[in-house]
């Protein structure tokens, strides 16, 4: 039964002992006892594409201060593709692209009927449950007031739409019919603001972000805040641009910090301090722009393959999509094969008589499979990158340092090609994930050292933290865990959260290596 019914939400024992269950469709709730006497707030904010480098130029004292107080992830790491709306999603959710639905910025949403790419910011599309969602379901009064009130701040508005809900727009059905999204109890929509610059920025600057935040912190318990000048600086100036943005961001993270000092708030906060992803600084223009679109035409003609095939650009990654969805995974692999051959140089492109390679090949560092591919196995995408999603495309294409993917007829990829900065790319999924706040539960002046010197980026390092890990921890932090059957897609992933709790930063841990949550629904003694 879909997890909007009330009566499909299993009672958590801890929950029903402090007498915070919801009341359903029969009768009144159970009097709720007394509350315990104090309460923990939790901040996610994040700094889109902050990389740890970032913090070694002199100029963050703010977001230093935070590093050197708290607990430093130095080899954190982003999901593939790295961009900012898949690890936004991972940080709500817990889980990886393969389970969420959301495995990218940009996709052909078939279903619409249009094979022209959109964003990823449908709430439909979300195949797993938010942080937002959880608290909602576990952690009502009487059905109606929070126990744990939640609030949204984000500067970009794909990220405000993507987290509106399913009941944003009641004729769209889910992709997954278990799963039903709510909103933040307070959601603020970026475009409302006056300083908000309009698509294809589609974002409002730090400062009338960090104004609205403040407003809204006051009344929120656990708080997601984005934060994108760095990244949309970097794209639309290059390096100088976003080295000159980190100090007025620095300066309103210090604003948000102030304001939990000053209501008393600070001693019991949580703040992780992340980003979505990292950045690879190309220079824009023909030299690097890799153009696949011609090719793909050539392998997917009638003369070649027959299998008409489209191109999606995202930056360092491309996804290429099969066009007749009702050719099977098997009947549409030798095309993608022969595809495949043709962007890596492989001789077999010699197969399809005719086919050119890309524009700047050389740049294109490698094509994986989806669905993976019984004979060339070399295509098939590493266990350690768990995207394999139909929204991602057919094949998934990546670039080398400084390469970008851009594609007409698709005019706005195009475009994008022609822009400073670029990340999607696994070079860029190092971020950066920061454990701070005045809670004496944060373990202070403290760097979890990494068990490899230099990691891939194909390495996950199980000290180490991913933007996965967000949702776990802070469930944790607020006594929310939702037992593993509660998910969806249960049995198949009877872990429930792909992520881990980020034991490291907590001293309870140091006790205790299963530790229980320290709140029930954020209240604690």
């Amino acid at each position: 039964m879909p997890l909007r019914h009330c009566r499909s939400i299993a009672p958590v024992a801890v929950l029903a002992a402090a007498g915070l269950l919801a009341a359903c469709e029969n009768g009144d709730p159970p009097a709720a006892p007394p509350l315990p006497s104090k309460k923990l707030t939790v901040v996610v904010a994040v700094v889109d594409s902050l990389m740890p480098s970032d913090l070694e130029l002199g100029t963050t004292p703010e977001l230093v201060a935070l590093r050197d107080g708290g607990t430093f992830y130095p080899e954190s790491r982003a999901v593939y593709v790295a961009e900012t709306i898949p690890n936004h999603v991972a940080m709500m959710t817990g889980v990886y692209p393969d389970r969420s639905g959301i495995p990218a910025n940009d996709f052909i949403d078939f279903p619409s009927g249009s094979t022209d790419p959109v964003k990823m910011q449908i709430p439909e599309k979300l195949t797993a449950h938010t942080l937002f969602t959880w608290i909602d379901r576990r952690c009502r009064v009487s059905g109606v007031n929070p126990a744990v009130a939640t609030a949204a701040t984000l500067s970009k508005t794909y990220l405000y739409e993507l987290f509106r809900g399913d009941a944003a727009d009641p004729a769209r059905a889910n992709d997954d019919g278990d799963v039903f999204n709510v909103a933040p109890d307070t959601n603020w929509d970026p475009a409302s603001a006056s300083t908000y610059i309009p698509p294809p920025d589609g974002h409002t600057p730090d400062p009338e972000t960090m104004n609205q935040a403040l407003v809204q912190l006051p009344a929120a318990d656990f708080f997601f805040l984005n934060l994108g000048d760095v990244d949309r600086s970097a794209h639309a100036f290059g390096p100088g641009g976003r080295t000159a943005a980190l100090p007025e961001t620095d300066a309103q993270v210090g604003r948000l910090v102030d304001q939990l000092v000053a209501s008393g708030r600070w001693e019991n906060t949580v703040l992780f301090l992340v980003s979505d992803h990292g950045m690879d600084f190309s220079e824009p223009g023909p030299a690097t722009l890799i153009s696949t679109q011609a090719m793909l035409d050539q392998v997917g003609g009638p003369t070649c393959t027959g299998v008409a095939m489209q191109a999606v650009s995202s930056g360092g990654t491309e996804s290429i999509f099969v066009l007749d969805r009702t050719l099977t995974p098997a009947q549409r692999q030798p095309a993608l094969r022969l595809a495949r051959a043709c962007l890596l140089g492989d001789p077999a492109c010699a197969s399809c008589v005719g086919a050119a390679a890309p524009a700047n090949a050389g740049l294109i560092a490698g094509a994986w499979y989806t669905v993976d591919d019984p004979v060339d196995t070399a295509g098939n995408m590493p266990l350690v990158i768990d995207s394999k999603h139909v929204n991602l495309g057919d094949l998934t294409v990546f670039a080398e340092a400084t390469g970008k993917f851009g594609d007409p007829p698709n005019s706005d990829d195009y475009v994008e090609g022609f822009i400073p900065g670029n990340h999607g790319h696994p070079l860029t999924l190092h971020n950066t994930v920061i454990v701070a706040g005045g809670s004496p539960w944060v373990k202070q002046g403290q760097v979890v050292t990494p068990s490899v010197a230099s990691p891939t980026p194909f390495e996950r390092l199980p000290e180490q933290a991913e933007n996965v890990d967000i949702a776990p921890t802070v469930a944790w932090l607020l006594g929310i865990t939702p037992p593993a059957n509660a998910f969806p897609d249960y049995p198949a992933f009877a872990n429930g959260f792909d992520g881990r709790i980020l034991k490291e930063a907590f001293v309870q841990f140091d006790a205790n290596a299963n530790a229980p949550s320290p709140t029930v629904c954020g209240r604690f003694d």
